[in-house]
């Protein structure tokens, strides 16, 4: 296991962090597709592909300070499949009904799978 230093302790900390806030997001959003007292859902979203932006910009430092951990930057790597996900929607989104649809079905649970996994290989880091 690699040895941190503060900052890089808080960096992967904070990216530990985001991924579980961008499940309540996802959550949110989710739940405001049927709840219509939840009016912030399309404003979340864009937070959230917004948040998608920063995990992806933040890989390469990522990759370079846990170089020797190839199995964590395997699974980090896998991240481009939720993009590739996120890309197939711009080919069928015509309706607000097939955009809940992939949303939920889809993209949330790539993006959810995804984060488990990453997030199991990080715990040893994150709880020290």
């Amino acid at each position: 296991m690699v040895s941190l230093t503060n900052d890089q302790y808080e960096m992967l900390h904070y990216y530990y962090t985001l991924l579980n806030t961008i499940e309540e997001g996802f959550d949110y959003v989710i739940e405001s597709f049927t709840n219509l007292e939840l009016t912030e859902g399309d404003s979340l979203f864009k937070d959230i592909l917004s948040a998608f932006y920063h995990i992806d910009s933040s890989h390469l430092t990522l990759y370079a300070l846990l170089e020797e951990e190839t199995g964590m930057i395997e699974e980090m790597q896998k991240f481009d499949q939720v993009i590739l996900t996120l890309d197939r929607e711009a080919a069928i989104f015509t309706t607000i009904e097939q955009h809940h649809d992939f949303v939920k079905n889809q993209l949330f649970p790539a993006f959810l799978a995804w984060k488990e996994m990453v997030q199991a290989k990080l715990q040893p880091y994150i709880v020290h």
